[in-house]
């Protein structure tokens, strides 16, 4: 039994000896597999692709600057800090800005309430000047149909009364002939009694023809009388048509009192039209503070346009990537505050070698491998191919002794997946898909 113990044992130990001497021979003959393998996979792939480790992730980057000088109040984002588009990033002190607004939205008050005043103003003065022209117009209307009126009445009354002084002055005049007249036939009759009492009293003449004499003298005497008692009346009578004579001269001063008041609402007219007119310097005064509104207006606009650009947002989704500011600073406009990257827009720039860049052409495929995720293949394609190398020989001193550079014209590449986890900066391995002319037939 202890025999057969002891065989097991040694067999045992044979085998352990074995393995560990397989091992080396293991390990060595798989990795020479894998060896060969990616050989074969890197000799394929560089057949038919351009290979490159000058390879580096970009993206799209931002500089955000205040649009508004001052000291920095607040910083709300740090290296790292994912962002919305619209996101508050930072304030700028506001102070200034506010005042500004403020300053501005006061005088634009004034303003208006001086604007509000002088239209309330202008309303009120031209009604009331235009009410106060209608009504020196109609009055002025009425003053001079009342002097129409009087001037007729003075025409027909001074020539009614013309007429009359003439007739009742030709009545007199007639009545006076009269009374002269009667006054010779009174005389005559006289002369005749006296000779005929005279040749009665002588016993020559007749009693008859002495009655006959003292009836005409009785009745030259009653003729005469009449006649004197006519001219009395015919002078009443002038004497009456004179005093309304001075009634034509009252009519007349009447007529001239009228024409004055005339005169004196056309002058009410003409102040009237005057001061309405005047309302113009007040539509000057308000279109001057309508320009003033619309300036204080724009200055406010602006104003409160500065005060809102003391918030400092993102302009899109992002990643902040560098801080170039601290709490406290003072910026100017302009300045850079926070640099952002867009994670959603990423591709690859490579750098090609002039001698291979003949097989690079738009729309070749490529591979991307990057060391952080060995296992992902990612795919992509080439969208642009530069126009000019990277660097150019630095101008140098004439030599007889030249050493050519080989330079390398940057390309790049288009990813096709999204969720690929790289980051901006990463240094990736790129495979180009080989772009192969085809030869020209022989004729």
């Amino acid at each position: 039994m202890l025999f057969r113990g002891n065989a097991m044992s040694d067999k045992f130990d044979d085998i352990v000896t074995n393995w560990r001497l397989m091992i080396p021979i293991i390990l060595t003959a798989t990795g020479l597999v894998v060896a060969i393998k990616f050989g074969i996979e890197y000799t394929l792939l560089t057949w038919d692709h351009i290979t490159t480790e000058d390879a580096q992730v970009k993206a799209t980057k931002i500089q955000v600057s205040p649009e508004v000088s001052g000291r920095l109040r607040a910083l709300y984002v740090d290296e790292g800090t994912s962002v919305k588009r619209g996101d508050l990033l930072a304030e700028i002190d506001p102070t200034i800005y506010q005042a500004e607004v403020d300053q501005v939205r006061a005088m634009l008050e004034g303003v208006l309430y001086q604007l509000e005043a002088a239209q309330q103003e202008l309303t009120l003065a031209a009604e009331r000047y235009r009410g106060e022209l209608e009504q020196a117009q109609a009055l002025l209307y009425r003053r001079r149909a009342e002097v129409d009126e009087a001037e007729a009445a003075l025409a027909f009354e001074r020539a009614r009364v013309r007429h009359l002084i003439a007739e009742r002055r030709a009545a007199l005049e007639m009545a006076r002939a009269r009374a002269e007249e009667s006054q010779a036939g009174l005389g005559k009759a006289q002369r005749e009694l006296e000779q005929a009492q005279a040749l009665f009293a002588a016993g020559v003449l007749a009693h008859d023809r002495l009655e006959a004499a003292e009836v005409a003298h009785a009745q030259a005497n009653a003729r005469h009388e009449q006649a004197v008692q006519q001219v009395r009346q015919a002078a009443a009578h002038f004497a009456t048509a004179s005093a309304s004579d001075k009634l034509v001269q009252m009519r007349s001063q009447r007529v001239e009192a009228l024409r004055a008041e005339v005169r004196k609402e056309e002058a009410n007219v003409q102040l009237a039209w005057m001061n309405l007119a005047a309302t113009q310097f007040k539509e000057r005064e308000i279109d001057r503070l309508e320009a003033q509104k619309r300036g204080l207006e724009a200055r406010l606009t602006a104003a409160e346009l500065q005060l809102a650009r003391t918030r400092v947002v993102s302009p899109l989704d992002g990643i902040v990537i560098l801080k170039k500011a601290e709490v406290g600073e003072w910026l100017e406009r302009g300045q850079p505050l926070v640099v952002l990257a867009d994670p959603a827009d990423l591709w690859v720039v490579t750098n090609i070698r002039e001698s291979e860049i003949a097989g690079v052409q738009v729309g070749n495929k490529a591979r991307i491998w990057a060391d952080a995720y060995p296992e992902i293949r990612l795919d992509g394609e080439v969208v642009s191919v530069g126009a000019a190398a990277l660097s150019e020989l630095a101008e140098a001193k004439p030599s007889e002794f030249f050493t050519k550079i080989e330079q390398r014209i940057p390309v790049k590449i288009a990813l096709r997946e999204r969720n690929h986890g790289l980051k901006a900066g990463m240094m990736v391995w790129v495979g180009i898909e080989r772009h192969r002319p085809k030869r020209p037939e022989r004729p």
